[in-house]
């Protein structure tokens, strides 16, 4: 838990960005402290991809104050902070050595420092015998190892990562989750933003729920980890007889086939179904949660601060890995950054601060 000694990397106070007449961010607040990986949990649309934008200085907030690494003039710790988009581009001609080094050579690197910076990334991603392959023959989970490795490259202080394993496989998702828990053993202090919420299970020590412009709560990750309202238990051997006296342990047991599930859970109850199957000598098998208390939190939040229009969640769509499906439909008759003849706000933007400071 974050205390007042504890250094803030991130500190947000009452920002507020819109494109046109919507808003994204109103008035929303955030403290990262310095080691830590907070997670930042929120529909497709939500906003969390304008945030880091503000952050890296690429957009202005309309109100409000960004402080990085204990400063406001965010152009000073650029190099001190690294990122990862969520759409990476390439020129697919490069080798990735090629790349990493032209990336580096904008940043100051040359020479031996550069090749030993950029080998030592590309052995953390597990890219050193592909190095001299042009990018054009990797596949989207090598691609995404290697945004990882540029956005370690200047050794980052903080991290900013935006929806790392999107579009990935089952097994390229794995491969980044994996990579970004080794990133996370190197002191850096991560920011991660995403939908997915076993990214926050097995990334981040805090995370944030985003609604209606703002974080609506932060909890710690550890503290949702504990024992769920729902589980069931696989097991072999289990006879009528030791059906009968489960049941009698309470109304939230039930028994299908060869397996049982308890609802409205607590450790004592959990401890007496299985102190009850151990003797009557049944084969227990898997104890797997019917629920994640994130997502469970997510929802509570979502419910509680009612969401508005556009933004939902498709409730009961869910892959393998359990994961709702968060999904952002704009309204007919709200004006979306692309309804306002942009195609992408970002680069908008960017485009008009040009011609501002051109004047």
């Amino acid at each position: 838990m974050l205390g007042a000694s504890v250094t803030a990397v991130i500190d947000i106070a009452n920002l507020y960005k819109a494109y046109g007449d919507v808003s994204v961010l109103q008035g929303l607040n955030l403290r990262v402290g310095a080691g830590e990986s907070f997670g930042l949990l929120g529909p497709n649309g939500a906003g969390k991809s304008t945030l880091i934008h503000l952050m890296l200085g690429f957009l202005r907030p309309d109100r409000g104050q960004i402080a990085l690494l204990g400063t406001t003039r965010l152009e000073q710790i650029r190099l001190r902070v690294g990122y990862l988009p969520e759409r990476q581009r390439y020129h697919m001609a490069y080798s990735a050595r090629e790349y990493l080094r032209f990336l580096g050579s904008f940043s100051g690197l040359t020479g031996a420092a550069m090749h030993e910076r950029v080998d030592r990334e590309l052995a953390l991603v597990g890219l050193t015998e592909v190095a001299d392959r042009r990018l054009a023959t990797f596949s989207k989970g090598m691609l995404q190892r290697l945004g990882i490795a540029q956005a370690l490259l200047m050794d980052p202080d903080l991290l900013l990562i935006d929806e790392p394993t999107s579009g990935l496989d089952p097994t390229g998702q794995r491969e980044v989750i994996d990579l970004l828990n080794e990133v996370r053993q190197r002191n850096h202090t991560l920011f991660l933003c995403t939908h997915y919420m076993h990214e926050i299970d097995q990334l981040c020590d805090r995370v944030g729920i985003m609604a209606n412009g703002r974080i609506a709560v932060e909890r710690k990750v550890a503290d949702l980890q504990g024992i769920v309202n729902s589980v069931r238990i696989k097991v072999q051997g289990m006879t009528a007889q030791v059906q009968e006296a489960l049941h009698t342990l309470g109304p939230g047991i039930h028994c299908e086939g060869q397996s049982v599930r308890i609802s409205q859970n607590s450790p004592r109850l959990q401890a007496a179904v299985l102190r009850t199957l151990l003797d009557a000598n049944v084969v227990i098998l898997m104890l797997e949660p019917l629920e994640n208390p994130i997502e469970r939190l997510y929802l509570e939040t979502i419910q509680a601060t009612k969401l508005p229009s556009g933004l939902h969640t498709s409730l009961g769509m869910f892959n393998n890995s359990q994961r709702p499906i968060l999904t952002r439909t704009p309204p007919e008759k709200v004006a979306s950054p692309e309804r306002q003849g942009e195609r992408d706000p970002l680069l908008h933007e960017l485009l008009q601060t040009g011609k501002t400071e051109d004047k």
